[in-house]
């Protein structure tokens, strides 16, 4: 199974959606709507800003959150848990599903890097 790695650099920043920017049919284009869920579902205190987490996530075959686990962190446990409950929002995300399968296995293994920016 290939992995597929994503890092990200999350800005806040207010972004609005409709159902045509929901769509994905690239993998690129689907990686960036998934980071842009998990933007809008982080939920930063003013100290987060410019702290790190790595997290590693699996996804099954209907886009459903199998597992997700914080492998580095420096910004303390209140981090860890944003970092935890904005990636478990995330998911299920069902336009990953309209990927050709061979597509869609990328996104199966995931390793984010997320750092807070103002």
């Amino acid at each position: 199974m290939r992995h597929f790695l994503i890092v990200l650099f999350i800005m806040f920043s207010v972004s609005a959606c409709s159902s045509r920017q929901d769509e994905c049919n690239t993998v690129n284009n689907c990686a960036a709507k998934v980071v842009n869920r998990i933007q809008q579902n982080l939920i930063l205190e003013q100290d987060y800003y410019g702290k790190k987490a790595v997290v590693n996530l699996s996804l099954d075959n209907k886009s459903n959150l199998e597992y997700v686990e914080v492998v580095e962190n420096n910004g303390g446990p209140s981090f860890e848990k944003a970092i935890i409950k904005a990636v478990s929002s995330t998911f299920p995300y069902e336009p990953l599903l309209t990927l050709s399968e061979s597509e869609y296995s990328e996104f199966m293994d995931i390793k984010l890097t997320i750092t807070p920016f103002k």
